[in-house]
C-alpha cells in the first residue's frame, strides 16, 4: 500500500508541486525571519564577539548589556590586578566619535582603545599593517569593511577624529557592532585623546585569571569589590541578548513576524494537503471498498504527509541557506545566524503543520463512505 500512496501522491504532479511549493514557502519564511532575528541578537553583543583572551569582563555591576556603559575609575584597575588570582587585568574603552572625511563629510564611528603594552583587545585580523603601529602618537587601524563607511580611507592618509588627526596605519578584519558604524582601533590612552571622558575614562577591565585558579572564585572576589561587577564573556552576552529581547522592541516585532510565518504555513500546508485528500476520494473510497482497513488508510495519509513536509523542508531551509550567502560578505548589513536549534525547530514547525493538515485529510477518509465510488 505504500507504493500506492506513493503514486497517488505524485501521480498528478501539478497537485504534488503545489503542495511541496506551499509548504517550502512556509518554510523558507519561518527560517529566514527567526535566523534574521538571531543574526541580529548576536550582533547585539558586538566588540565582545572580537575579544576572545580575557576570562572576565569587569564593568559596573548594574550593567544590562555590552552598550550600556557607566565609566570606572583608572585606579579600579590596580585595585582589580591586586586580587588573588589575576594573571593580568587591562583597560578596554569603547565610545562613539565624530570622524571628519576629506571631502567635508562626517560620520559616526566605534572606537575601541585597546591596552597600549599588551595590545589586549586587539582585532581577531590584521589585513595589513602591523598592529605594534598602534603604538605610533595619533596612529589608528580601521575596520577593513569600514574604510568604504570612510571613503575608502587609504594606509597613511588622514581623518579627522573628534577634531583630532588620526593617522590610518593599518586594516583589521572584526564583526561590526549593532549600529553598523565604523570601527576603528587605537590605543587606550590615544582613545581618550580623541574622546575625552571625564574624572573616569574605563569602559571595561579585561581580566585573565592565573593557570590553577577557578575563574568563579576570582570573579566573586572582585564582585565583593565596591562598584565592580565581573562578568564572564556568556554572562554579558546573555545579559546583552535579554535586553534586546525584552527591552527593546526588537525582539516582539520579530516575534509576531516568525508567528504569522508560521500561521501562514500552517493554513497553506493544512488547506494544501486537504485538497489534495478531496481530490483523491475515490480512489480512497475504490480502497475502502476492496477491504483496504482504516489503520492501512491512516498509514498511507501519514506517508504521504511526511514525505511532503520532509522534501517541503529541505527545500525551504536550502532557499533560506541561499539568502544567508548575502550575509557572509564582510560588511553586509544582512545577518543571519542558523544554530542547529533552529533547524530542529523549523523541522518541528513543519511537522506540527503537516500534522494538521493530515487530521483534517484523515477524519474525512476515515468517514468515507465506499459507496460513493458507485455514485
Amino acid at each position: 500500500m505504500n507504493r500506492v500512496a506513493l503514486k497517488m501522491l505524485v501521480g498528478d504532479r501539478a497537485k504534488y508541486l503545489a503542495l511541496v511549493i506551499g509548504l517550502s514557502f512556509a518554510v523558507l519564511l519561518i527560517t529566514q525571519q527567526a535566523s534574521i532575528f538571531l543574526g541580529l541578537v548576536l550582533r547585539g553583543t558586538g566588540f565582545l564577539q572580537n575579544i576572545s583572551q580575557p576570562d572576565l569582563w569587569v564593568a559596573d555591576p548594574s550593567t544590562r548589556y555590552i552598550g550600556e556603559i557607566r565609566p570606572l575609575a583608572d585606579a579600579q584597575l590596580q585595585r582589580v590586578r591586586a586580587v588573588e588570582g589575576v594573571l593580568w587585568a587591562e583597560p578596554f574603552f569603547t565610545a562613539r566619535a565624530p570622524v571628519e572625511l576629506m571631502d567635508g563629510e562626517f560620520k559616526t564611528v566605534q572606537l575601541q582603545g585597546i591596552s597600549r603594552s599588551t595590545l589586549v583587545g586587539q582585532p581577531p585580523q590584521i589585513t595589513a599593517g602591523r598592529i605594534e603601529d598602534l603604538r605610533i602618537p595619533g596612529a589608528v587601524i580601521v575596520e577593513e569593511t569600514s574604510r568604504e563607511k570612510l571613503n575608502d580611507v587609504q594606509i597613511g592618509e588622514t581623518l579627522k577624529l573628534n577634531d583630532r588627526r588620526a593617522i590610518v596605519v593599518g586594516y583589521a578584519r572584526a564583526r561590526l557592532g549593532f549600529e553598523s558604524n565604523a570601527v576603528i582601533y587605537t590605543t587606550y590612552e590615544q582613545a581618550l585623546n580623541f574622546v575625552p571622558t571625564g574624572r573616569n575614562n574605563l569602559t571595561y577591565m579585561l581580566v585573565k585569571c592565573k593557570p590553577g585558579y577557578d575563574v568563579t572564585t576570582v570573579q566573586a572576589r572582585i564582585n565583593q569589590m565596591e562598584s565592580l561587577g565581573a562578568f564572564t564573556g556568556d554572562e554579558l552576552r546573555w545579559r546583552t541578548i535579554w535586553f534586546i529581547l525584552l527591552d527593546t522592541g526588537i525582539g516582539i516585532n520579530f516575534a509576531i513576524t516568525v508567528t504569522l510565518g508560521f500561521i501562514v504555513g500552517l493554513v497553506v500546508s493544512a488547506a494544501i494537503f486537504y485538497q489534495f485528500t478531496l481530490e483523491n476520494l475515490g480512489q480512497f473510497a475504490v480502497l475502502k471498498a476492496m477491504g483496504a482497513t482504516r489503520w492501512t488508510l491512516v498509514k498511507m495519509i501519514l506517508l504521504q504527509a511526511l514525505l511532503v513536509g520532509l522534501i517541503g523542508y529541505g527545500i525551504g531551509v536550502g532557499a533560506a541557506g541561499v539568502f544567508s550567502w548575502f550575509g557572509r560578505e564582510p560588511g553586509a548589513e544582512l545577518s543571519t545566524h542558523y544554530p542547529w536549534q533552529l533547524m530542529v525547530g523549523s523541522l518541528v514547525a513543519t511537522l506540527v503543520c503537516i500534522a494538521v493538515g493530515s487530521l483534517l485529510s484523515l477524519r474525512r477518509v476515515l468517514t468515507l463512505e465506499p459507496a460513493i465510488v458507485f455514485k
